[in-house]
């Protein structure tokens, strides 16, 4: 009996110890770095592309918003370890008023449309696959403030940049159009 009772002990012992768990390996990627605690790597531009939006008329004094995309056109994931949790801050417009006469704009006339980050300001790592995007959207606050008079329109240059030290990235320059609001039919 008293060879019995080691046998099973024995047999109990040797099952709890093949029943450890591993250890998970922490997560880094949803942890969420504050603002200016890490000075992160340079991320290769190599098939990297902002690009600006399809949309290029909008309409005076509305509420206006471009959706641009950061793009890996390459064949290797690209992980952006400094992407901003608030999407928009990621990227900065510049604008440009497009004068009678100009067929290009000036290069030291661009206007950085700036907004203040979104509070608190924390980096998320984004990870890109080939042939993906992120899509960030980026409010034109002076189109809802612009007053153009009926039948007219203004025309403006526009670009993009990203936000971001490790990722220098450039849209290429549009141009807009904003056109007057349409009369209301009186009934």
């Amino acid at each position: 009996m008293n060879k019995a009772i080691r046998w099973l002990t024995l047999l109990a012992l040797s099952g709890i110890a093949g029943c450890a768990t591993p250890r998970m390996p922490e997560m880094k990627s949803a942890i969420g770095v504050p603002d200016g605690q890490i000075n992160y790597p340079p991320v290769s531009t190599r098939g990297m592309a902002l690009l600006m939006p399809g949309k290029t008329t909008f309409t005076a004094g509305e509420k206006t918003a471009v959706t641009l995309s950061v793009a890996n056109n390459g064949q290797k994931a690209v992980t952006i370890a400094e992407w901003y949790s608030n999407e928009s801050d990621n990227l900065i417009i510049m604008v440009q008023p497009w004068l009678t006469g100009m067929k290009e704009p000036d290069p030291d006339n661009w206007i950085e449309l700036s907004f203040d980050l979104k509070k608190p300001v924390m980096h998320y790592p984004m990870t890109l696959l080939p042939g993906n995007r992120a899509m960030v959207s980026k409010e034109l606050p002076f189109i809802e403030k612009l007053q153009v008079s009926p039948g007219m329109a203004r025309r403006f240059f526009i670009k993009a940049k990203t936000n971001l030290k490790s990722l220098p990235l450039e849209s290429e320059v549009i141009s807009i159009q904003v056109v007057s609001k349409k009369p209301k039919k009186e009934r």
